[in-house]
């Protein structure tokens, strides 16, 4: 009569009786709807769920209430809007369970959502306080998940990025910083007071203990080093229109850059007894991050790779492995044995120290560099050294233009950078007086050389060859040397094209313009044009040479 009644067959009612099967959710879902008319108590349904299902504590127990409910896994799933194996990994806790995707589970089976918030409050800062997040920092992250509201967000309700990323490594700001987005994410007065008395609680325990140590000493001896920021973020090839930035996240909010990574930095500023000391204090922090976001993760691995910057895409050719599959290792998806991991960790210390010493070694090379700019050895070396010291040749023009140096601007200096354009003497030795370099010997006889075969190329006599190098060491140009003579510019430009072509032309035409850059009768380089000028006489005076036909 009892499976006739409650639709369940004679053979199960008895294999259950006598304990041969357990019940699937559709024959105890059945029997459960079967007792409801016949007045059962509450206490008996209750008892007989927690004997199926377990005590409703946890909230593997509630789904698995939800799933009797629904009939199965899979028709809750397709209720909720998931698949059956997304469903079975939150079910095993692999997944943290969202606020949103409970509500739907429970709708979906007609069960008031509120009934079960305080069970998945509860789990959900149990779960996050067993990671070692404060207590006040898991509060405020279920609040978060409770008013669907990613943690990525929190700067649009008033939280700063720096007080972000402090919390991102579970350590908490002062509470001014999050009151903003507290107040917003709130459902009473009494949550603020409960929330900043564990806020303020938590900040006392945080100061005692002393976490970010790393940040402040690389400061320290980054000043005690006499380097700029901009000098590390340099060398370590960080892009953008502030590098700089980076280090200073790095100092003060102990940010993790792939660039400018730990083992690098205290390469560079840290003497070898310090080194460890250092690495030590970032490791201790950086796997509080870890633990934050992925508790599962192989710690060992993961701290060593980001110690020396070592990227997924980097672990091909170290290790053989592709990028996928080294993450399922390091997230611990995949079983390894200790031999394996031992491997790896040599590799990534054997890979990493190639890495810190092509740094030093770069490191050395750019010191040589930073004073090569005293001594040029030519004429673009000099502004490319320049510009390398002032950080960039826009700023180097700026800072020539304000010492009153003219015709600079940051086209003619990449220019001559690039060896496109050698500009006269007079203007490069400006440009080394104005800059301070204290020795252009060498670049003089470069420019010399390279000034001097520019105009031979142009197939120019030989006294004009000489009188274009004279006028390129007293002026800038053409014009700005017809200053200095008493008749005008198109006069100059007619004997200069006289002189180029090698016409006749009156000695007292070339010796004012000697005159006029300042040379003396006595010099030896007076003597040496006039030589070459009395040459060009004597063969244009020569009578040509009448041969007789044979």
């Amino acid at each position: 009569e009892l499976a006739r009644r409650s639709g369940i067959g004679r053979g199960t009612l008895r294999d259950l009786e006598l304990g041969v099967h357990r019940p699937t959710r559709q024959t105890l879902r059945r029997f459960i709807e079967f007792c409801a008319p016949y007045g059962v108590p509450e206490e008996k349904i209750s008892q007989l769920l927690n004997l199926y299902t377990g005590p409703c504590e946890t909230l593997e127990h509630l789904i698995a209430r939800l799933e009797l409910r629904a009939g199965s896994a899979r028709e809750l799933a397709r209720r909720a809007g998931i698949s059956a194996s997304t469903l079975w990994e939150y079910r095993r806790g692999n997944f943290p369970l969202s606020w949103s995707l409970l509500v739907k589970l429970c709708r979906a089976v007609g069960q008031d959502p509120e009934t079960v918030e305080p069970l998945w409050h509860a789990c959900q800062r149990r779960r996050l306080v067993d990671r070692g997040y404060p207590e006040a920092w898991a509060e405020f992250c279920v609040w978060c998940d409770r008013s669907d509201v990613a943690l990525s967000r929190l700067t649009r309700l008033g939280v700063s990025s720096a007080a972000l990323r402090r919390l991102r490594y579970l350590e908490l700001p002062p509470f001014t910083a999050v009151a903003q987005a507290v107040r917003k994410l709130c459902r009473s007065d009494a949550e603020i007071k409960r929330l900043r008395e564990w806020w303020n609680r938590d900040m006392a325990a945080q100061r005692a203990s002393a976490v970010d140590e790393f940040g402040p000493e690389l400061r320290r001896l980054r000043l005690r080093r006499g380097l700029r920021r901009r000098e590390l973020a340099d060398l370590f090839g960080v892009g953008g229109k502030k590098p700089a930035r980076i280090i200073k996240y790095i100092e003060e909010d102990g940010y993790y850059s792939v660039r400018a990574y730990p083992a690098g930095l205290v390469a560079i500023l840290a003497d070898e007894g310090e080194q460890h000391r250092l690495l030590e204090l970032w490791r201790r922090r950086r796997a509080q991050f870890v633990r934050r976001r992925r508790p599962e993760t192989r710690g060992d691995l993961r701290l060593l790779r980001e110690m020396y910057g070592l990227t997924l895409d980097d672990v091909p050719e170290v290790l053989g492995y592709t990028s996928l599959e080294y993450q399922r290792i390091e997230r611990g998806v995949e079983s390894l044995s200790e031999t394996a991991g031992q491997r790896i960790l040599e590799a990534f210390a054997r890979t990493g120290r190639e890495r810190v010493a092509a740094l030093l070694a770069r490191r050395q090379a750019r010191l040589r560099d930073s004073s090569a700019w005293r001594a040029p050895a030519s004429a673009a070396d000099m502004v490319s050294l320049l510009a390398r010291r002032d950080g960039g040749l826009a700023p180097l023009a700026r800072q020539l233009r304000r010492a009153g140096c003219r015709g600079v601007s940051v086209p003619r200096l990449r220019a001559v950078a690039r060896g496109v354009d050698l500009p006269a003497w007079c203007w490069l030795q400006q440009v080394a007086r104005l800059a301070k370099v204290s020795d252009v010997s060498l670049m003089r006889e470069d420019w010399e050389a390279r000034y001097r075969q520019r105009l031979q190329s142009s197939n120019l006599s030989a006294l004009a060859v000489e009188l274009r190098m004279l006028l390129a060491d007293v002026a800038n140009s053409v014009r700005e040397f017809s200053q200095r003579l008493p008749f005008n510019y198109s006069v100059l430009v007619r004997d200069l094209g006289r002189i180029d072509r090698g016409q006749p032309i009156a000695w007292f035409h070339v010796e004012r313009l000697l005159s006029a850059a300042g040379l003396a009768t006595h010099h030896d380089r007076w003597q040496e044009i006039r030589m070459l000028w009395c040459t060009v006489e004597n063969e244009l005076r020569r009578p040509p040479v009448n041969r007789a036909a044979g």
